[in-house]
């Protein structure tokens, strides 16, 4: 991209930056830099644990009920 003027492209580095900082990165656990800079981070990666123990959790009771209620049922949840 060509950039007529230096407020064109500082505009558009300020704009990454913003951009950069707002995504989740792999290297941060899937949690954005402005999250990690503030101090969330464990808070979310805490959060996303319970979440998902929660989930597993609901699927289990489900698949559970679903066996119980059908006799012939194939599930493969244990």
């Amino acid at each position: 991209m060509v950039y007529c003027s230096r407020g064109e492209l500082k505009k558009a580095v300020d704009q990454a930056i913003v951009t950069y900082n707002r995504t989740p990165h792999e290297s941060l656990d899937k949690v954005s830099p402005n999250e990690v800079y503030v101090g969330r981070k464990e808070a979310i990666l805490q959060s996303r644990k319970e979440k998902k123990r929660l989930t597993l959790e609901r699927r289990k009771q489900y698949n559970l009920a679903m066996k119980n209620k059908d006799p012939d049922h194939q599930g493969f949840a244990n």
